[in-house]
């Protein structure tokens, strides 16, 4: 929490909502370098969830911050992890100490992150499938992308595409342009 001269305020109380979300605690004070740490449980429902936290404004009113949470389900969890063993190396920009990332180092440059949903979220769920399956170049796109139908189960690579749209932002709609 930052005040109006953009310096930290320290003591201000903010206070969390959200619908099939809770907090722990769901009210708490700045400390000192203007931070506040919750613990928020998200919902037994897998999907989207908006989290609002709210503070005082001083001379009334009050300043909201709204930030997207998301619970994965068993089957997009499995795509995460299925993601992260053979996919993030490039579509993932950030290097771990496990993973270095290829991301800038491809041609054509930067593949797409797994949360564009302006690039994933047209694109049917067949075609997402068929690019996994059997490589970018089965429908034209980078040649790069390898092929994992001798890799993966069918399950597996289904599971990535519902984390592809589980982590999609903007949020996938269910409609493609397809």
């Amino acid at each position: 929490m930052n005040g109006a001269d953009g310096n930290p305020v320290a003591g201000a109380l903010v206070s969390f909502r959200s619908v099939g979300v809770t907090f722990a605690p769901p009210n708490a004070l700045s400390d000192s370098s203007g931070q506040v740490s919750v613990v928020v449980h998200l919902g037994g429902i897998p999907g989207s969830y908006q989290v609002l936290a709210e503070t005082p404004k001083s001379g009334g009113g009050s300043v909201t911050v709204t930030s997207r949470e998301i619970a994965l389900g068993y089957q997009e969890k499995l795509g995460k992890e299925v993601s992260e063993k053979y996919c993030a190396v490039c579509h993932d920009p950030e290097s771990t100490s496990e993973r270095v990332s290829n991301f800038d180092n491809l041609a054509p440059p930067a593949p797409h992150q797994f949360t564009d949903g302006n690039t994933f979220n047209p694109m049917s769920d067949v075609d997402l499938i068929k690019i996994i399956a059997d490589g970018g170049a089965a429908l034209g796109k980078s040649s790069q992308t390898p092929a994992y139908r001798s890799t993966l189960t069918m399950a597996e690579i289904k599971a990535v595409v519902a984390y592809l749209r589980a982590v999609a932002d903007p949020p996938y709609s269910g409609v493609t342009g397809k």
